[in-house]
């Protein structure tokens, strides 16, 4: 992920509200309005900060989800070596998951935004004919 630049005020907002998840906490605690706390929520950068802590160090860490996963997965597959008798859809099921997990980290890490600029030159078709008849 590329570095945010956060001022230290929007920092504080972001890690009370972290802390808190409450947007009246933040906004009592600090003595500010709470639309200021929701307007400083709502920039880019601070969205982007507040996502990359919650996939590092939330509840939901993504190294610590990833690993339990992989184990149970490898928990599956030795099961079935040792019995002989595989519970393919429970297989499945976990192999699904550990991909769909990785697909949503994907989404979250992309980029969000692509300029594409056209140019289209004077000449070209029915746009460049249509042109020179408008201008000349």
């Amino acid at each position: 992920m590329s570095e945010i630049r956060i001022i230290p005020e929007h920092l504080v907002v972001a890690n009370l509200y972290l802390e808190h998840n409450d947007v009246d906490i933040v906004a009592a605690q600090l003595g500010i309005p709470g639309e200021v706390v929701i307007q400083t929520l709502g920039k880019k950068d601070i969205k982007d900060y507040i996502t990359q802590v919650y996939l590092d160090t939330g509840y939901r860490n993504r190294f610590k989800l990833a690993s339990t996963l992989d184990r149970l997965i490898d928990q599956k597959i030795e099961e079935g070596v040792d019995t002989g008798f595989y519970t393919k859809a429970d297989l499945l099921e976990l192999l699904k998951f550990a991909h769909q997990l990785r697909m949503d980290e994907a989404k979250l890490t992309a980029p969000t935004s692509q300029t594409n600029v056209q140019i289209n030159e004077f000449g070209e078709g029915n746009y460049g004919e249509l042109m020179k008849r408008l201008v000349g």
